[in-house]
């Protein structure tokens, strides 16, 4: 059963999700709830005939795998001296009204969803006392009044059991017997709080469960009537994934001190029902085990039983304890997810650790600009195209050089150029006078190419051919004449 209280969409859910289908459905979260607890009973009422059918008086319990029997002879039904059944009729009578309930049960389920809406806030009279939501602490705190009363009178229901209706089995004189003077020594019962799985008498048993039903009476009327203070709201979560985690952590505290009362109490769970008591090793997983062999296949009903509730303890607090990470908005299966990501990263290329996978293609960052410089520096050549900026862009104003291109005088130009035109253009300019804005603050301007420097002694060059003039003859015989 998965609950979000942060997101009431249901596309969050898998299809195995539960009862998260009925988040916002409160009347339709009471029928899944009815029905489960129908369930329950009706496999109680089921397996009861089961093992009352397969029981042979000729073994004990223990050694024939029951675990529903026991329960029931513990409480003194149909029990005669020394742990033998002397009467089934109130075991199969047990069975049967489980069966019963449980058809009571389906039946409310079904009104439920017949009458009422699938949310209660629609629903008229009573009804709609019990819609809730689960930021609403004070209904909330209503509803969870009415539980503990429920569990307060179910532990009333055991001390009328020991007091008045039959009584209990006693597994230190082996008969079944009235308990009529139980603890209520409020120090005997306070001094059990560190060693609360000792007991070793019925009086203090039955003691016990009277201060307990007091206790979870007083306090389910105590919420039901005040709703919760300000900082009970600030520190607990009220949410659906918060309340299903405390659910489950009461669950898991629960199935440990069942487990340990099965392992080692032989009080609550007699030797004549259950078995020699049992050891605990963890060697590699914690588990119970027999060390006096009394049964040949080396698995009482006291040593299954006692690692089923064990296990079943471990694995309600995984699961209060995935549903609190959730309620504190904490998603662990996101994280799972990134971190299979960049291990398949890592593992195709050590070089992108933080390259997601599925964007492997570079993204523009709109949060950064980028400017131009804030001084222009000028061009090294004359011929060198002054661009207006620096921003990354393809190369303006030229063009590949073309051996075919012409000038006016029909003569090809292809001397290191790419694109001659008719005007004349000079690759080296004269030295002059140049604005290096570049550098305005640091240099004056000056000239771009300096005039070579003549040594002190001067420079002797070679005297120049005189130039020579071939002209045509005018005469009919060419005779050359000479002109210097």
């Amino acid at each position: 059963m998965a609950i979000n209280a942060v997101h009431k969409t249901q596309e969050q859910y898998p299809w195995w999700a539960g009862n998260a289908r009925f988040i916002d459905l409160s009347n339709t979260f009471i029928v899944a709830h009815v029905a489960q607890a129908a369930l329950i009973m009706l496999w109680a009422g089921v397996f009861t005939l089961f093992e009352l059918a397969v029981y042979s008086p000729d073994a004990p319990m223990y050694a024939q795998g029951l675990i529903l029997l026991p329960h029931l002879a513990t409480q003194g039904w149909g029990m005669a001296s020394g742990g033998a059944i002397a009467d089934t009729f109130p075991l199969f009578a047990i069975g049967v009204v489980h069966i019963v309930a449980a058809g009571v049960l389906a039946g409310g389920a079904y009104f439920h969803w017949a009458r009422l809406g699938q949310s209660l806030a629609t629903a008229g009279g009573r009804a709609a006392k019990f819609h809730f939501e689960w930021d609403d602490a004070k209904q909330l705190g209503l509803i969870l009044g009415h539980h503990l009363i429920i569990l307060g009178l179910g532990a009333l229901l055991l001390v009328v059991r020991a007091m008045a209706l039959g009584g209990l089995y006693d597994a230190n004189i082996g008969e079944v017997r009235l308990v009529t003077d139980p603890t209520l020594d409020f120090g005997t019962i306070w001094s059990y709080r560190t060693h609360l799985f000792d007991v070793n008498n019925l009086e203090d048993l039955v003691g016990g469960h009277i201060y307990v039903a007091v206790l979870l009476i007083l306090g389910g009327a105590w919420h039901i009537l005040v709703p919760p203070f300000k900082w009970v709201q600030q520190r607990f979560l009220f949410s659906g994934d918060g309340i299903l985690a405390y659910s489950l952590f009461g669950i898991a505290l629960a199935g440990f001190a069942a487990s340990y009362y099965c392992g080692f109490n032989t009080l609550a769970y007699p030797t004549e029902f259950y078995g020699p008591p049992l050891e605990l090793k963890s060697a590699f997983l914690p588990s119970y085990y027999d060390p006096s062999g009394a049964v040949e296949s080396g698995y009482s009903s006291r040593t299954w039983l006692a690692n089923a509730h064990f296990y079943l303890a471990f694995f309600f607090l995984q699961g209060g304890l995935w549903h609190y990470q959730r309620a504190m908005g904490f998603d662990l299966s996101k994280t799972w997810a990134n971190w299979r990501q960049n291990r398949v990263a890592v593992s195709e290329n050590p070089a992108l650790v933080y390259q997601n996978p599925v964007h492997s293609e570079p993204k523009p960052l709109l949060a950064v600009c980028y400017e131009a410089p804030q001084i222009d520096l000028p061009p090294l050549l004359t011929m060198e195209q002054d661009f207006a900026d620096y921003l990354y862009r393809p190369s303006q104003g030229i063009e590949p050089p073309s051996l075919a291109k012409t000038n006016g005088n029909g003569v090809r130009q292809t001397l290191y150029q790419t694109t001659y035109e008719s005007r004349k253009q000079s690759f080296y300019g004269s030295p002059k006078s140049v604005d290096n804005r570049a550098f305005a603050q640091s240099r004056q301007p000056g000239r771009m190419y300096e005039p070579p420097k003549v040594p002190q002694n001067g420079l002797h060059y070679p005297v120049p051919i005189p130039q020579v003039v071939y002209e045509p003859s005018q005469s009919p015989v060419p005779s050359p004449q000479t002109t210097v």
